[in-house]
């Protein structure tokens, strides 16, 4: 992984946003990561089976600079089970 960039372990489900936060450091600056699509109980199993899977697609989204307006990386469930 990039040192540049440290995914933070673990994640906090939003209930405004629907989806699970996952928190990143990178460049010194706190970002967030969303993943989306799919109820709690199930963005949680995805997180638990996929963590690393996760982290390598946030970062290869931030090396392709894909952050929306608000500095945010968001992702479906179907990515992250397609990935």
């Amino acid at each position: 992984m990039n040192q540049a960039v440290q995914v933070l372990d673990g994640f906090t489900y939003v209930v405004s946003k629907k989806a699970i936060k996952v928190d990143i450091m990178a460049a010194g600056q706190m970002l967030a990561c969303y993943i989306c699509g799919a109820n709690n109980e199930s963005l949680t199993l995805l997180y638990n089976t996929k963590q690393f899977e996760i982290e390598e697609m946030i970062e290869r989204e931030l090396d392709q600079q894909k952050l929306n307006s608000d500095g945010e990386i968001w992702l479906t469930a179907e990515e992250v089970y397609a990935f």
